[in-house]
């Protein structure tokens, strides 16, 4: 929906852009805290998660790494789903929820599966995507998974990865 915003006269700018034409004329310092138990992070950063964030600073690296490879081959249907699903899985990955029920043991079992299977999900999507940037073939199988995680995990259906890369990010090496 975002793509939209020009045609209807809605000028799109991050938020360093903005504030290059719009300095601020305040400054607030706002202390380091969180919703979690206690206001710190510990909710979300202890020794029963530290393993998830292996996982999802990983996911995000090799994510960022496969769209920016892809920048210069648009039009590419395969590559498109799988780099879009591969992201879509790495949002469900990076939910903070997961931590905070591992850490609250609310549903610490569902968490690490649900966790565990995005993950493994990406991962797979990845390799596949990988193969295709190196001129590989995806097999009927390998596109049936593909179709599998694009129904079971469909959220934001218009998701275009590459124009969700960090700005500049295209850019880098």
């Amino acid at each position: 929906m975002i793509d939209r915003a020009p045609a209807a006269g809605i000028e799109l700018a991050s938020a360093g852009s903005h504030l290059q034409h719009h300095p601020a004329r305040e400054k607030v310092n706002l202390p380091e805290g969180s919703w979690g138990d206690g206001g710190h992070h510990a909710v979300w950063l202890n020794e029963h998660t530290r393993w998830t964030w292996t996982l999802v600073h990983g996911a995000e690296a090799r994510w960022e790494r496969l769209v920016r490879a892809a920048q210069g081959r648009p039009g590419e249907p395969l590559l498109d789903r799988l780099l879009s699903q591969a992201g879509r899985e790495l949002l469900l990955l990076e939910a903070s929820d997961w931590q905070f029920l591992i850490t609250t043991v609310a549903a610490r079992d569902y968490a690490e599966r649900r966790l565990s299977e995005h993950a493994a999900d990406f991962g797979r999507l990845a390799d596949l995507a990988e193969r295709r940037l190196e001129g590989g073939a995806v097999s009927q199988g390998d596109e049936a998974f593909l179709t599998t995680c694009e129904l079971r995990d469909g959220l934001f259906a218009d998701f275009d990865p590459r124009a969700a890369l960090p700005e500049g990010a295209a850019a880098r090496s």
